[in-house]
């Protein structure tokens, strides 16, 4: 088995990011490695488009300050510090490659709900970012959170 020096997850903000960060808190831990904890969103529409009266209702900042607080009460349920947290905007597997070879990253985790037609096993993110990465990636295969 591999050592692992640095691991990036990749989360988005379902009940289900939860299972993908205990993941890899665990592996971190069982390896002493860095972890970094990452949420990629779609760009704001553009202020500056066709139509000059239209302005984006929020900017990127204040998108980015949002996500934080949602994400950092799920990295500090699993007991991770808020500090190990980072948002791009973007297309999240551009985002995610680029981030994890930043970090020099020897693995990503990533989750997968596995229920997306033609990307059935993985996902569409999840497949890309197999794709594309430098490093391994662990798919974390998520199961929905049940409400009682």
């Amino acid at each position: 088995m591999s050592t692992y020096r640095k691991i990036l997850v990749a989360v988005d903000l379902s009940e289900e990011a939860e299972q993908v960060l205990q993941t890899a808190a665990d592996i971190a831990e069982a390896n002493q490695a860095e972890l970094f904890v990452l949420h990629v969103a779609d760009n704001p529409v553009s202020p500056y488009s066709q139509f000059p009266e239209f302005s984006a209702p929020v900017s990127a900042a204040e998108i980015k300050e949002s996500i934080f607080a949602q994400l950092a009460r799920t990295v500090e349920n699993v007991g991770l510090s808020r500090e190990l947290i980072t948002i791009d905007l973007g297309r999240s597997i551009d985002a995610i490659v680029e981030r994890s070879d930043e970090h020099q990253c020897d693995l990503i985790v990533i989750g997968s709900h596995g229920r997306h037609g033609i990307q059935l096993l993985l996902g569409s993110t999840a497949n890309g970012v197999l794709h594309h990465a430098n490093c391994d990636v662990l798919a974390v295969r998520v199961r929905e959170t049940i409400e009682q």
